[in-house]
């Protein structure tokens, strides 16, 4: 409440509320004699002090004796670089997830350099990485042996346990599972069937879906064993894995199931005629096929799409007699097979039918397919050519790898200096500042120059000009 207080009194002025009286037990004696005014100013200068200590004012218990801190080996920042840390630690000039970002870099920097985080920025800079993630992930090299030391003070037992981790079973066992699955996939898998029978549905559920990160064609036989769990969650998961493997046995009973309801009619104009599947009989049933509902009408086209995802997808070209764009443009007025495909293609990661379907529809599973280069420049295509709203567009471009290239960012920066530009601007305000490439910041500085009454688009822009001024600043110190 000290400090809550001391603000207060900063904030309406010590004629409405005194400055407070420090904890006791921080041992803090003011001067007698002190204005109100003075005794404000040093409480303020008492606070800056302890907010910026390793430990906050309250008494932390200590658990054990730790020996002083080696020497660091490497040599420290110092002149511009120093100053500028300082600077985002202490007085950021950009916003706060801006600043993040920026910290994240300065730290990439020292480490390219053989550079460390002066010691007296140590406490500030672990603080910050309590909260954001991107600076605890790039703290490493660069806090040195001294930042090292620290962490282990401050949290001397902050391992995660393996039970928190999200979607992952509870189990000591299961965590183990993880590691070794991670390791070594068949001796996994042999573990796991060894072990198939003494687990609960959870565990083998949960253990199942682990196959999800390195799926193997050789799991076919423990996966098909799980489509005859008791267990609704077990077959489930077996389902959504063997969706992802287009040579396995019930890929062939999908393309069994698919084929005779695709049929090429017209002589000119050629047109692909699909039926619905019949009622599920019992092998369907087990192969994901969904059954019909206890009241209303059945969803056949639901069947079609169960069957769609789990048939290989060369069964369409087959058909057809045609490449994959030319089959994917005689789907393009039917939408939700068109999602059951592209959905397949995302499972499967398939690179050649992504690029397929990328020539009839632009989607975000598909590009995530795609290897990065090829991915932004669709994108680049898409953004030049379309004219999608901003509400479609900007799903497109968040997550993509960063620096955007230079012709994907001219495209982008022209559709937001368009007439309705703002809304794309405001939507991908987050991203943008630090997915330009330098290249593109005297773009930025112009059209920024330009009068503008749109508020969010003056301050993404704004915020690029900012970010990419103050990286070139750390990029020079660091030369």
């Amino acid at each position: 409440m000290w400090l809550t207080d001391l603000r207060t009194a900063a904030l309406v002025g010590t004629g409405r509320h005194e400055a407070p009286l420090p904890p006791a037990e921080m041992g803090f004696h003011a001067p007698e004699g002190q204005s109100r005014e003075e005794f404000l100013l040093d409480q303020a200068a008492l606070a800056d002090v302890v907010t910026r200590a390793t430990r906050s004012a309250s008494a932390v218990p200590i658990t054990g004796v730790f020996s002083p801190a080696p020497a660091d080996m490497e040599p420290q920042a110092s002149g511009e670089a120093a100053r500028l840390l300082d600077l985002l630690l202490t007085q950021p000039p950009v916003g706060l997830e801006l600043r993040t970002q920026l910290v994240a870099d300065w730290l990439k920097l020292a480490e390219e350099s053989r550079r460390r985080v002066p010691h007296r920025l140590l406490p500030a800079l672990l603080t910050l990485a309590e909260t954001k993630s991107t600076v605890f992930r790039s703290l490493e090299p660069a806090i040195g042996t001294r930042g090292r030391w620290m962490q282990e003070i401050k949290s001397p037992t902050s391992q995660e346990p393996a039970s928190q981790r999200t979607g992952a079973p509870s189990s000591d066992a299961a965590a183990d599972y993880d590691v070794l699955r991670n390791r070594d996939a068949s001796a996994a898998r042999v573990q796991l069937q060894e072990n198939w029978t003494s687990l609960s549905a959870r565990e083998r559920a949960g253990n199942l879906a682990l196959f999800a990160g390195n799926l193997l064609d050789e799991d076919e036989a423990l996966l098909e064993r799980a489509l005859d769990d008791k267990a609704k969650g077990v077959r489930e998961v077996a389902l959504r894995l063997l969706d992802q493997l287009p040579r396995s046995a019930r890929a062939t009973r999908m393309a069994a199931r698919l084929k005779p309801l695709l049929q090429v009619k017209g002589l000119l104009s050629k047109r692909l005629e699909i039926d619905l599947p019949p009622d599920p009989d019992k092998d369907a049933l087990r192969d994901g096929v969904p059954a019909d509902p206890r009241k209303g009408e059945p969803d056949r086209m639901a069947r079609l799409e169960a069957i769609i995802k789990g048939a290989p997808l060369d069964v369409w070209t087959s058909v057809t007699g045609r490449n994959r764009s030319a089959t994917a443009s005689l789907l393009k007025d039917e939408p939700r097979i068109l999602d059951a495909m592209i959905a397949a293609t995302a499972a499967r990661n398939d690179v050649e039918w992504a690029r397929g379907l990328l020539t009839v529809v632009t989607d975000r599973r598909l590009l995530d397919c795609l290897p990065p280069a090829e991915r932004a420049h669709w994108l680049e295509r898409h953004v030049r050519i379309s004219n999608d709203q901003p509400l479609t567009l900007a799903p497109l471009l968040q997550d993509l790898p960063q620096p955007w290239s230079v012709p994907l960012a001219d495209a982008v920066l022209t559709v937001i200096s368009g007439k309705d530009g703002g809304r794309l601007a405001a939507m991908l305000s987050e991203d943008l500042p630090t997915a330009l490439p330098p290249e593109a910041t005297e773009r930025c500085r112009l059209l920024l120059a330009e009068t503008d009454k749109d508020a969010a688009r003056r301050r993404v822009l704004r915020d690029a000009v900012q970010y990419q001024s103050f990286k070139q600043s750390l990029t020079e110190a660091f030369r």
